[in-house]
Protein backbone atom coordinates (compact mmCIF):
# COMPACT_ATOMS: atom_id res chain seq x y z
CA UNK A 1 0.00 0.00 0.00
CA UNK A 2 1.38 3.39 -1.15
CA UNK A 3 2.31 5.67 1.24
CA UNK A 4 0.42 9.56 0.73
CA UNK A 5 2.40 12.51 1.60
CA UNK A 6 0.60 14.67 4.17
CA UNK A 7 -0.99 16.98 1.71
CA UNK A 8 -2.56 14.23 -0.37
CA UNK A 9 -4.07 13.06 3.30
CA UNK A 10 -5.28 16.41 3.99
CA UNK A 11 -6.69 17.03 0.46
CA UNK A 12 -8.11 13.17 0.67
CA UNK A 13 -9.86 13.89 4.02
CA UNK A 14 -11.21 17.38 3.38
CA UNK A 15 -12.72 16.20 0.46
CA UNK A 16 -14.01 12.64 1.95
CA UNK A 17 -15.64 14.94 5.14
CA UNK A 18 -16.79 17.30 2.44
CA UNK A 19 -18.57 14.74 0.37
CA UNK A 20 -20.77 13.33 3.28
CA UNK A 21 -21.73 16.96 4.92
CA UNK A 22 -23.25 17.58 1.18
CA UNK A 23 -25.21 14.01 1.22
CA UNK A 24 -26.95 15.22 4.35
CA UNK A 25 -28.79 18.66 3.57
CA UNK A 26 -29.96 17.38 -0.04
CA UNK A 27 -31.43 14.24 1.29
CA UNK A 28 -33.26 15.88 4.68
CA UNK A 29 -34.77 18.06 1.72
CA UNK A 30 -36.31 14.95 -0.48
CA UNK A 31 -35.69 11.03 -0.89
CA UNK A 32 -37.17 8.06 1.26
CA UNK A 33 -36.72 7.72 4.87
CA UNK A 34 -34.37 4.78 4.45
CA UNK A 35 -32.36 7.01 1.83
CA UNK A 36 -31.54 9.85 4.40
CA UNK A 37 -31.25 7.27 7.48
CA UNK A 38 -28.18 5.68 5.07
CA UNK A 39 -26.48 9.37 4.55
CA UNK A 40 -27.03 10.45 7.96
CA UNK A 41 -25.11 7.47 9.61
CA UNK A 42 -22.39 7.50 7.05
CA UNK A 43 -21.80 11.17 8.38
CA UNK A 44 -22.07 10.73 11.86
CA UNK A 45 -19.72 7.75 11.45
CA UNK A 46 -17.46 9.80 9.06
CA UNK A 47 -17.19 13.01 10.96
CA UNK A 48 -14.59 12.79 13.68
CA UNK A 49 -15.54 13.71 17.24
CA UNK A 50 -13.10 15.47 19.94
CA UNK A 51 -13.37 16.84 23.17
CA UNK A 52 -14.39 20.26 23.23
CA UNK A 53 -14.90 20.85 19.80
CA UNK A 54 -18.31 21.53 18.18
CA UNK A 55 -20.00 18.45 15.82
CA UNK A 56 -23.33 18.25 14.43
CA UNK A 57 -23.05 14.45 15.16
CA UNK A 58 -24.91 14.04 17.69
CA UNK A 59 -27.96 16.33 15.67
CA UNK A 60 -27.58 13.36 13.19
CA UNK A 61 -27.39 10.86 15.40
CA UNK A 62 -31.19 12.15 16.62
CA UNK A 63 -32.58 12.39 13.54
CA UNK A 64 -31.10 9.14 12.51
CA UNK A 65 -32.51 7.29 15.31
CA UNK A 66 -36.16 9.04 14.33
CA UNK A 67 -35.70 7.47 11.03
CA UNK A 68 -34.47 4.03 12.26
CA UNK A 69 -37.64 3.56 14.68
CA UNK A 70 -39.90 5.18 11.78
CA UNK A 71 -38.91 2.13 8.79
CA UNK A 72 -37.82 -0.57 12.13
CA UNK A 73 -34.53 -0.97 11.33
CA UNK A 74 -32.83 -3.11 14.07
CA UNK A 75 -28.87 -2.91 12.59
CA UNK A 76 -29.26 1.18 11.76
CA UNK A 77 -31.02 1.14 15.19
CA UNK A 78 -27.75 -0.69 16.77
CA UNK A 79 -25.53 1.45 14.73
CA UNK A 80 -27.03 4.53 16.10
CA UNK A 81 -25.92 3.38 19.77
CA UNK A 82 -22.82 2.33 19.13
CA UNK A 83 -21.69 5.41 17.60
CA UNK A 84 -22.90 7.11 20.38
CA UNK A 85 -20.65 5.15 22.78
CA UNK A 86 -17.86 6.01 20.47
CA UNK A 87 -18.52 9.63 20.50
CA UNK A 88 -18.96 9.41 24.39
CA UNK A 89 -15.95 7.25 24.34
CA UNK A 90 -13.93 10.22 22.57
CA UNK A 91 -15.08 12.87 25.01
CA UNK A 92 -13.85 10.16 27.89
CA UNK A 93 -17.74 10.01 29.40
CA UNK A 94 -16.59 6.28 29.77
CA UNK A 95 -19.30 5.02 31.58
CA UNK A 96 -22.09 6.42 29.70
CA UNK A 97 -20.03 4.70 26.48
CA UNK A 98 -19.71 1.44 28.48
CA UNK A 99 -23.94 1.56 28.71
CA UNK A 100 -24.05 2.50 25.34
CA UNK A 101 -21.82 -0.87 24.15
CA UNK A 102 -24.31 -3.12 25.84
CA UNK A 103 -27.44 -1.18 24.67
CA UNK A 104 -25.95 -1.75 20.61
CA UNK A 105 -25.26 -4.94 21.52
CA UNK A 106 -28.88 -5.26 22.39
CA UNK A 107 -30.21 -3.53 19.48
CA UNK A 108 -27.66 -5.93 17.38
CA UNK A 109 -29.75 -9.00 18.96
CA UNK A 110 -26.67 -11.55 19.11
CA UNK A 111 -26.36 -11.89 15.92
CA UNK A 112 -23.19 -12.64 14.37
CA UNK A 113 -21.71 -10.57 11.75
CA UNK A 114 -20.21 -6.98 11.02
CA UNK A 115 -22.01 -5.10 13.25
CA UNK A 116 -22.00 -7.55 16.14
CA UNK A 117 -18.16 -7.82 16.23
CA UNK A 118 -17.72 -3.92 16.29
CA UNK A 119 -19.91 -3.23 18.80
CA UNK A 120 -18.11 -6.22 20.98
CA UNK A 121 -14.81 -4.37 19.43
CA UNK A 122 -15.95 -0.98 20.79
CA UNK A 123 -16.83 -2.37 24.07
CA UNK A 124 -13.27 -3.51 24.40
CA UNK A 125 -11.91 0.27 23.58
CA UNK A 126 -13.58 1.52 26.30
CA UNK A 127 -12.94 -0.90 28.62
CA UNK A 128 -9.54 -0.24 27.84
CA UNK A 129 -9.29 3.28 28.77
CA UNK A 130 -11.31 2.11 31.99
CA UNK A 131 -8.28 0.73 32.52
CA UNK A 132 -10.40 -3.04 32.69
CA UNK A 133 -7.55 -4.52 30.82
CA UNK A 134 -8.38 -8.33 32.07
CA UNK A 135 -12.21 -7.82 31.09
CA UNK A 136 -10.52 -6.32 27.89
CA UNK A 137 -8.77 -9.05 26.69
CA UNK A 138 -10.81 -11.79 27.54
CA UNK A 139 -13.95 -9.89 25.33
CA UNK A 140 -11.52 -9.05 22.40
CA UNK A 141 -10.45 -13.17 22.49
CA UNK A 142 -14.33 -13.93 21.63
CA UNK A 143 -14.25 -11.23 18.92
CA UNK A 144 -13.81 -13.86 15.37
CA UNK A 145 -11.46 -12.80 13.25
CA UNK A 146 -13.24 -10.89 10.43
CA UNK A 147 -12.91 -11.98 6.54
CA UNK A 148 -11.00 -9.84 4.40
CA UNK A 149 -11.80 -6.70 3.59
CA UNK A 150 -14.59 -6.20 6.57
CA UNK A 151 -13.87 -2.82 8.55
CA UNK A 152 -14.29 -5.07 11.90
CA UNK A 153 -11.04 -6.10 11.08
CA UNK A 154 -9.14 -3.17 10.85
CA UNK A 155 -10.98 -2.01 14.22
CA UNK A 156 -9.84 -5.39 16.07
CA UNK A 157 -6.18 -4.45 15.26
CA UNK A 158 -6.78 -0.95 16.44
CA UNK A 159 -8.25 -2.20 19.75
CA UNK A 160 -5.59 -4.50 20.32
CA UNK A 161 -2.68 -1.96 19.64
CA UNK A 162 -4.58 0.15 22.43
CA UNK A 163 -4.87 -2.22 24.61
CA UNK A 164 -0.88 -3.94 24.37
CA UNK A 165 -0.15 0.35 24.79
CA UNK A 166 -1.89 0.15 28.02
CA UNK A 167 -0.49 -3.23 29.22
CA UNK A 168 3.19 -1.84 28.06
CA UNK A 169 3.70 -4.51 25.67
CA UNK A 170 5.17 -2.12 23.06
CA UNK A 171 6.32 -4.11 20.36
CA UNK A 172 2.66 -5.56 20.12
CA UNK A 173 1.29 -2.58 19.84
CA UNK A 174 3.52 -1.50 16.85
CA UNK A 175 2.56 -4.53 15.06
CA UNK A 176 -0.93 -4.57 15.35
CA UNK A 177 -1.63 -0.37 14.72
CA UNK A 178 0.51 -0.88 11.86
CA UNK A 179 -1.73 -3.42 10.56
CA UNK A 180 -4.85 -1.02 11.37
CA UNK A 181 -3.43 1.74 9.68
CA UNK A 182 -2.93 -0.36 6.44
CA UNK A 183 -6.68 -2.07 6.24
CA UNK A 184 -8.92 1.09 8.17
CA UNK A 185 -11.04 1.89 5.34
CA UNK A 186 -10.09 5.51 4.54
CA UNK A 187 -14.00 7.06 5.59
CA UNK A 188 -12.82 6.36 9.25
CA UNK A 189 -11.41 9.17 9.69
CA UNK A 190 -11.47 9.43 13.54
CA UNK A 191 -10.05 5.65 13.55
CA UNK A 192 -6.99 6.45 11.37
CA UNK A 193 -6.08 9.84 13.20
CA UNK A 194 -6.18 7.70 16.52
CA UNK A 195 -4.33 5.14 15.07
CA UNK A 196 -1.30 7.25 13.88
CA UNK A 197 -1.45 8.79 17.03
CA UNK A 198 -1.34 5.74 18.70
CA UNK A 199 1.65 4.48 16.55
CA UNK A 200 3.87 7.93 17.04
CA UNK A 201 3.69 7.20 20.77
CA UNK A 202 4.78 3.67 20.57
CA UNK A 203 7.67 4.79 18.01
CA UNK A 204 8.38 7.45 20.73
CA UNK A 205 8.97 4.52 23.16
CA UNK A 206 11.08 2.92 20.80
CA UNK A 207 13.50 5.68 20.41
CA UNK A 208 12.53 5.88 16.34
CA UNK A 209 12.14 9.37 16.02
CA UNK A 210 12.26 9.48 12.15
CA UNK A 211 9.14 6.71 12.00
CA UNK A 212 7.35 8.76 15.00
CA UNK A 213 7.71 11.46 12.66
CA UNK A 214 6.21 10.50 10.19
CA UNK A 215 3.06 9.60 11.96
CA UNK A 216 2.73 12.62 13.51
CA UNK A 217 2.46 14.40 10.10
CA UNK A 218 0.00 11.93 9.14
CA UNK A 219 -2.39 12.60 12.13
CA UNK A 220 -1.52 16.13 11.80
CA UNK A 221 -2.52 16.16 7.63
CA UNK A 222 -5.79 14.11 8.71
CA UNK A 223 -6.82 16.58 11.66
CA UNK A 224 -6.34 19.71 9.08
CA UNK A 225 -8.14 17.68 6.46
CA UNK A 226 -11.07 17.52 8.81
CA UNK A 227 -10.43 21.23 10.49
CA UNK A 228 -10.07 20.37 14.05
CA UNK A 229 -8.18 22.84 14.71
CA UNK A 230 -7.61 22.57 18.46
CA UNK A 231 -6.43 19.08 17.76
CA UNK A 232 -4.24 20.34 14.91
CA UNK A 233 -2.50 23.11 17.48
CA UNK A 234 -1.49 20.27 19.49
CA UNK A 235 -0.13 18.19 16.68
CA UNK A 236 1.97 20.82 15.40
CA UNK A 237 3.52 21.05 19.13
CA UNK A 238 3.68 17.92 19.27
CA UNK A 239 5.55 17.23 15.94
CA UNK A 240 7.56 20.52 16.42
CA UNK A 241 8.85 19.50 19.45
CA UNK A 242 10.15 16.41 18.63
CA UNK A 243 11.59 17.77 15.60
CA UNK A 244 13.59 20.31 17.42
CA UNK A 245 15.05 17.66 19.29
CA UNK A 246 16.25 15.93 16.72
CA UNK A 247 18.01 19.93 15.76
CA UNK A 248 15.32 20.89 13.00
CA UNK A 249 14.72 24.09 14.20
CA UNK A 250 13.26 25.64 10.74
CA UNK A 251 10.79 23.21 10.68
CA UNK A 252 10.17 22.80 14.17
CA UNK A 253 9.79 26.93 14.20
CA UNK A 254 7.79 26.65 11.16
CA UNK A 255 5.39 24.38 13.05
CA UNK A 256 5.26 26.62 16.83
CA UNK A 257 4.48 29.75 14.64
CA UNK A 258 1.74 27.90 12.95
CA UNK A 259 0.46 26.86 16.28
CA UNK A 260 1.01 30.40 17.97
CA UNK A 261 -1.21 31.61 14.92
CA UNK A 262 -4.01 29.24 15.45
CA UNK A 263 -3.83 29.77 19.26
CA UNK A 264 -5.13 33.44 18.76
CA UNK A 265 -8.25 32.07 16.76
CA UNK A 266 -8.63 29.12 19.19
CA UNK A 267 -7.39 29.92 22.47
CA UNK A 268 -5.35 26.96 24.13
CA UNK A 269 -4.33 28.61 27.36
CA UNK A 270 -1.83 25.81 28.68
CA UNK A 271 -0.73 25.40 24.92
CA UNK A 272 0.08 28.69 24.43
CA UNK A 273 2.64 28.66 26.98
CA UNK A 274 4.60 25.53 25.61
CA UNK A 275 4.87 26.59 22.18
CA UNK A 276 6.21 29.87 23.85
CA UNK A 277 8.90 27.97 25.53
CA UNK A 278 9.46 25.42 22.18
CA UNK A 279 9.99 28.54 20.40
CA UNK A 280 12.21 29.89 22.59
CA UNK A 281 14.17 27.24 22.74
CA UNK A 282 14.60 26.43 19.24
CA UNK A 283 15.11 30.31 18.46
CA UNK A 284 18.26 30.04 21.12
CA UNK A 285 19.71 26.73 19.40
CA UNK A 286 19.44 28.84 16.09
CA UNK A 287 21.02 31.95 17.92
CA UNK A 288 17.99 34.13 17.02
CA UNK A 289 18.57 35.54 20.57
CA UNK A 290 15.71 38.55 20.56
CA UNK A 291 13.05 36.09 18.75
CA UNK A 292 14.15 33.30 22.04
CA UNK A 293 14.01 36.36 24.49
CA UNK A 294 10.79 38.03 22.98
CA UNK A 295 9.28 34.25 23.45
CA UNK A 296 10.80 33.86 26.80
CA UNK A 297 8.94 36.72 28.06
CA UNK A 298 5.57 35.59 26.56
CA UNK A 299 5.99 32.26 28.55
CA UNK A 300 7.36 33.66 31.44
CA UNK A 301 4.35 35.95 31.57
CA UNK A 302 1.48 32.99 30.68
CA UNK A 303 3.51 30.98 33.95
CA UNK A 304 3.12 34.05 36.61
CA UNK A 305 -0.19 34.26 35.14
CA UNK A 306 -1.13 30.93 36.49
CA UNK A 307 0.84 31.22 39.62
CA UNK A 308 3.23 28.92 38.56
CA UNK A 309 6.17 29.60 40.26
CA UNK A 310 8.48 26.27 38.93
CA UNK A 311 7.88 27.70 35.37
CA UNK A 312 8.24 31.55 35.61
CA UNK A 313 11.33 30.60 37.34
CA UNK A 314 12.84 28.78 34.75
CA UNK A 315 11.88 31.12 32.17
CA UNK A 316 13.29 33.85 33.68
CA UNK A 317 16.90 31.54 34.34
CA UNK A 318 16.22 30.37 30.72
CA UNK A 319 15.89 33.98 29.25
CA UNK A 320 18.95 35.23 31.63
CA UNK A 321 21.19 32.53 30.04
CA UNK A 322 20.54 33.25 26.58
CA UNK A 323 21.44 36.87 27.28
CA UNK A 324 24.78 35.99 28.95
CA UNK A 325 25.38 33.51 26.09
CA UNK A 326 25.42 36.71 23.85
CA UNK A 327 27.05 38.50 26.28
CA UNK A 328 24.59 40.93 26.76
CA UNK A 329 25.67 40.90 30.51
CA UNK A 330 22.93 43.97 31.16
CA UNK A 331 20.24 42.31 30.16
CA UNK A 332 20.90 38.90 32.02
CA UNK A 333 21.50 41.07 34.63
CA UNK A 334 17.83 43.26 34.21
CA UNK A 335 15.72 39.55 33.76
CA UNK A 336 17.20 38.43 37.09
CA UNK A 337 16.67 41.11 39.19
CA UNK A 338 13.28 41.75 37.71
CA UNK A 339 13.24 37.76 38.76
CA UNK A 340 14.12 38.57 42.07
CA UNK A 341 11.18 41.49 42.68
CA UNK A 342 8.91 39.56 40.97
CA UNK A 343 9.53 36.91 43.78
CA UNK A 344 9.56 39.05 46.69
CA UNK A 345 6.52 40.71 45.80
CA UNK A 346 4.52 37.41 45.72
CA UNK A 347 7.12 36.63 48.74
CA UNK A 348 8.61 33.32 47.48
CA UNK A 349 11.16 32.55 49.03
CA UNK A 350 12.39 29.77 47.43
CA UNK A 351 12.37 31.81 43.85
CA UNK A 352 14.32 34.28 45.72
CA UNK A 353 17.18 32.51 46.95
CA UNK A 354 17.36 30.73 43.14
CA UNK A 355 17.46 34.27 41.60
CA UNK A 356 19.96 35.01 43.60
CA UNK A 357 22.26 32.48 43.35
CA UNK A 358 21.91 33.33 39.38
CA UNK A 359 23.22 36.59 40.47
CA UNK A 360 25.98 35.94 42.57
CA UNK A 361 27.11 33.41 39.48
CA UNK A 362 26.59 36.33 36.76
CA UNK A 363 29.00 38.20 39.19
CA UNK A 364 31.42 36.04 40.66
CA UNK A 365 31.65 33.28 37.59
CA UNK A 366 30.76 35.23 34.16
CA UNK A 367 31.87 38.74 34.22
CA UNK A 368 33.73 39.12 37.69
CA UNK A 369 33.32 40.65 40.80
CA UNK A 370 34.77 44.48 39.75
CA UNK A 371 33.47 44.71 36.38
CA UNK A 372 29.84 43.45 37.61
CA UNK A 373 29.60 46.07 40.10
CA UNK A 374 31.12 48.90 37.72
CA UNK A 375 28.35 47.37 35.53
CA UNK A 376 25.24 47.52 38.29
CA UNK A 377 26.74 51.28 39.49
CA UNK A 378 26.31 52.59 36.10
CA UNK A 379 22.99 51.40 36.00
CA UNK A 380 21.79 52.46 38.77
CA UNK A 381 23.31 56.09 38.40
CA UNK A 382 21.41 56.08 34.43
CA UNK A 383 17.81 55.09 36.08
CA UNK A 384 18.97 58.57 38.63
CA UNK A 385 19.64 60.36 35.94
CA UNK A 386 16.07 59.57 34.24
Amino acid sequence: MKQRSSAELERATASLLGDRLLDVPITRASGSARLRLTALLRAACAHPVFPGWPTPVDDWLDEAARLADEVADADACGRVLLRRAIVRMRRLDLDAALALTRQAAAAVGGRSGELAACCAIGRVRVLVRLQRLDEACQALQAVPLAPPGEASGALRQLALGEYHIEANEVAAARAALTLALARLPEELVEERIQASQSLAFVFISLVDAPRAVGQLRQARALLRGAAVWPEVIQMDVALASLLAARGEHGAAQALFGEAAELCRAHPQPDLAILIDLGTARSSAAQQHGADAVAACLRAAKGYAEQGNLLGLVSMVIFMAGIQSAAKAFREAYRTLATGLAIARHRRWPAAEAVFRAHIDRLRNDLLGPAPFDEMVAQMVSEMRAR
